[in-house]
């Protein structure tokens, strides 16, 4: 990965940041997510080739829509953890183009902390909505649900039959992906900020 991207506006930044721990493991992060995205993907279009085929001759694949529908949600979660680690997500840069260069590092250290806020929140959402701890602290998980109304561990799907709970997992897994790709971000732009006040 590029050192010099970002989570904020590609413009706030010059120059590139010696490897560190965490950028190495942000890059390695990013290329496992881009991996797995292009297999979701490949697999999505071999399931729909196949059903189309398989349509064509009068015996259609029932599950097919469904995991179509499954697999793109996680792959457009992991897709977007890799953007975030790349510094590919769309971003305004009208307040950045018009600051003097002293105050562009700062911003986008602000901008580094508002997106790592966000994915903490996430995260805690998700541990929150999982509620792991009571979930597995019960007699059963069917108890748990009946306790707390929280389904999560009960919902199948309609034609898979396998548990949601394998799809709903993309959602914490790309939390703390994305906490690591901010934390890298924030990290770089310190670094940035007192090389440059050294200067």
């Amino acid at each position: 990965m590029n050192e010099t991207n970002s989570l904020a506006a590609p413009g706030l930044r010059a120059g590139p940041v010696p490897a560190t721990t965490l950028a190495r493991l942000d890059r390695r992060l990013a290329l496992v997510e881009e991996q797995a995205t292009a297999f979701l993907i490949a697999a999505i279009f071999a399931i729909l080739a196949v059903n189309v085929a398989l349509r064509a001759l009068g015996a259609p694949l029932i599950w097919a829509d469904e995991a179509a529908v499954l697999l793109m949600a996680c792959a457009a979660f992991l897709g977007a953890a890799a953007a975030l680690a790349r510094g590919q997500h769309m971003a305004v840069t009208l307040l950045p183009g018009a600051l003097p260069a002293p105050l562009r590092a700062p911003l986008a250290i602000c901008v580094d902390l508002v997106v790592l806020g966000f994915f903490v929140t996430l995260a805690w959402l998700c541990w929150r909505w999982f509620d792991p701890v009571r979930a597995f602290g019960a007699q059963s998980l069917q108890a748990y649900s009946l306790e707390s109304y929280n389904f999560i561990y009960q919902e199948r799907t309609l034609t898979l039959g396998l548990s949601k709970l394998w799809f709903w997992m993309v959602m914490p897994v790309f939390a703390l992906l994305s906490c690591v790709h901010a934390l890298a971000a924030l990290k770089r732009d310190i670094r940035r900020l007192r090389e440059g006040d050294a200067r």
